[in-house]
């Protein structure tokens, strides 16, 4: 009986939500960080594709998952239903395989994580929490399936680079616990999976013009950044009550981990050094990445969970729910503003092309890095509504990074297009306007994103 009950509370709340997941992805608009992607796999081939997402500095798992979506001519829509079910598989996994209580793992889903970040926007991170909890489902299974166990790692460490560190300790301890000959070669798969990762992302850095430019910050004020930015991702704001709730998570889990199990102490120690050490040196913190150190912490306890005591069980509990349920009051703010208005005005400014707009006309944008959200509901078709970037000096529909790439507040020069041309229609980001030409189009306010207001200009040659 009462594992009829628990089977049935479980399903509910999977289907619950499931539900209300789905609600807030049906009220989400595509932006740029998620069209990217789709737009890549839909207008490459498969060598363009390997070649182009190096400077993306991401791993290849996600773009080829995306491949038979992009390929066969279904609307972007498919991308965010595709991510949607992985997160409710892995929520699955969680309520019905992990071993903390009922409001640890109810704590987990209604974060601003798994409720908006990881449902509702689309992008590879959606695979770190369903591989993150399939490896604490194996990790005492290690060794009668040694081969599930190092598929599932490999599969991790190639949904995004912050999981590279997290991926090599489970796989270093592995091979410490596990020495037979089919160990040996699982545990060979995984670092020569690891060592590729490595050697095709091997300076991508430098060929990516937006982080080539930045400017890091000196020690220690980037490691204080960092942290702060951290908190913010997590709570959205950087008070001194959510900053505790960051710190006193981290710091236990470091404790009992030191106390209780050694191995897990360097997997939490390694991963979360590697983690900060990306966001440093080379890439910046979202909400995604950085809820990856909690999962990291979840995976420590769920793996060391068997051998606790009551007192330390209610303790973790207790830990988990502080952790994720005070990421609450942030998730329900951004859920509220994403219902409440457009996340991006992509869609509706496809909409307006394609019906006010002639498909041959010559289309210049004045920042690549935002268009990009309206190019996923254009026809794939590059004879039709073709966008021009003077950056580029080409046509493009997705971000080109290894190309120069002007702020989004710099003019486009009408003067020179009108040179050879009667007319020409601009698609201007927030922040770039003209006060003496009126827009054919300009957003409304009820847009989330600033930076994904858009103008259009149609300007005419005007002749003597």
């Amino acid at each position: 009986m009462e594992n009829k009950k628990s089977l049935i509370i479980n399903s509910i709340c999977i289907f619950l939500f499931a539900i209300t997941t789905l609600i807030i992805l049906l009220h989400h608009e595509v932006w740029a960080d998620e069209a990217q992607a789709w737009l890549v796999v839909r207008d490459l081939d498969l060598l363009g594709i390997i070649k182009h997402v190096r400077t993306e500095g991401h791993p290849l798992f996600w773009y080829y998952v995306l491949l038979p979506f992009a390929k066969s001519g279904l609307p972007i829509m498919s991308m965010q239903i595709l991510n949607w079910l992985v997160v409710v598989v892995s929520v699955g996994v969680l309520f019905f395989k992990s071993p903390f209580n009922f409001f640890s793992r109810l704590a987990v889903v209604s974060s601003s994580g798994f409720l908006y970040w990881y449902a509702a926007t689309a992008r590879s991170y959606c695979f770190i929490p369903l591989f993150m909890f399939l490896l604490a489902v194996f990790y005492q299974k290690q060794k009668e399936h040694p081969f599930i166990y190092a598929l599932l790692v490999i599969m991790l460490a190639n949904t995004h680079v912050i999981m590279l560190g997290f991926c090599t300790a489970l796989a270093v301890i592995f091979l410490w616990n596990n020495r037979d000959k089919k160990s040996i070669t699982a545990a060979a798969l995984m670092f020569v999976s690891f060592a590729c990762i490595t050697l095709y992302l091997w300076g991508s850095q430098n060929e990516n013009i937006i982080v080539k430019i930045a400017q890091p910050l000196p020690f220690p004020q980037n490691i204080i950044h960092a942290l702060d930015r951290s908190i913010f991702n997590l709570y959205g704001s950087v008070n001194w009550s959510y900053t505790a709730v960051f710190y006193i998570f981290t710091a236990c889990a470091a404790i009992i981990t030191a106390f209780k199990n050694r191995q897990m102490l360097f997997v939490y120690a390694f991963s979360t050094l590697f983690q900060f050490a990306v966001y440093v040196y080379v890439w910046g913190q979202l909400p995604q990445r950085i809820y990856t150190l909690f999962f990291v912490i979840m995976f420590c306890f769920w793996v060391m969970f068997k051998d606790f005591d009551n007192k330390l069980k209610i303790t973790t509990n207790l830990l988990i729910m502080l952790a994720f349920f005070s990421t609450l009051p942030c998730g329900f703010e951004l859920i509220k503003q994403d219902m409440q208005k457009s996340f991006s005005d992509g869609e509706r400014v496809a909409k307006f092309i394609k019906k006010h707009i002639p498909e041959d006309a010559f289309i210049v944008s004045n920042y690549p890095l935002t268009t990009v959200a309206i190019s996923a509901y254009l026809p794939q078709n590059k004879g039709k509504w073709k966008f021009f970037y003077q950056g580029y000096n080409d046509y493009y529909t997705f971000s080109k990074w290894d190309k120069n790439i002007s702020p989004s507040f710099a003019p486009v020069p009408l003067a020179e297009y009108l040179k050879h041309r009667k007319d020409i229609y601009v698609i201007m980001s927030a922040g770039s306007f003209y006060d003496d030409i009126i827009p054919i189009y300009a957003s409304s306010d009820k847009v989330f994103n600033n930076q994904e207001k858009f103008s259009i200009y149609h300007v005419v040659k005007k002749t003597n």
